[in-house]
């Protein structure tokens, strides 16, 4: 158990995330009760919540370089400075990954992107350590703009599908924070491209 906290306390990835679930351990409260807690919050640190599937017939090191496929960007209904910033965070992430651009590439990117107004309801629970009382208090009902990032890498030279990645849950009203979101998301999205060699 404290090998796990000590991983935890050491993350960079999210601090206020490690030192919540640090505190709870040093409550003292027991062990099952810890790990689901910790399990549930560190899941909610994430920017969008993560799926992905792969042909996993495919010989991922073959490929070294991509370009974005630009008709399908064109299409892609966003205001520019959201397409920028995805696209911006897709190359940092592929360069960082040993991938360069190239305008005769091995691989194509495409990007989709969907939003849809979801209802939040927050009862005002707090908890005994965490807030001002313990307990239920008055609910507060908002409205936000849920947002959804789909990524396709797709083989050039035989023209097929070989990974998708989908992000989910991106808070997209929050304007303030969309500068830093969205490229979380995309890291987060391919934090698992691509996939271990065979």
């Amino acid at each position: 158990m404290s090998g796990f906290f000590h991983c935890v306390k050491n993350s960079h990835r999210n601090d206020f995330c490690s030192n919540f679930i640090i505190k709870i351990y040093e409550m003292k409260f027991y062990p099952i009760i810890i790990l689901m807690i910790a399990g549930v919050f560190l899941t909610s640190c994430n920017t969008v919540r993560v799926t992905y599937d792969y042909d996993h017939a495919t010989d991922f090191n073959a490929y070294k370089t991509y370009n974005f496929h630009q008709k399908g960007i064109d299409k892609l209904e966003l205001n520019d400075l959201d397409k920028r910033r995805i696209l911006s965070a897709i190359e940092a992430q592929m360069a960082s990954k040993g991938f360069s651009k190239s305008e005769s590439p091995d691989l194509y990117i495409n990007i989709l992107a969907s939003s849809k107004e979801k209802i939040n309801i927050d009862n005002g629970y707090y908890g005994r350590y965490w807030g001002p009382y313990y307990g239920g208090g008055p609910s507060r009902v908002y409205q936000y703009t849920s947002g959804t990032i789909i990524i396709d890498v797709i083989d050039n030279q035989k023209n097929i599908l070989i990974w998708q990645g989908a992000g989910s849950g991106l808070n997209v009203s929050n304007l303030d924070a969309k500068a830093d979101d969205i490229p979380k998301a995309i890291e987060e999205i391919l934090a698992k491209f691509p996939p271990p060699a065979k």
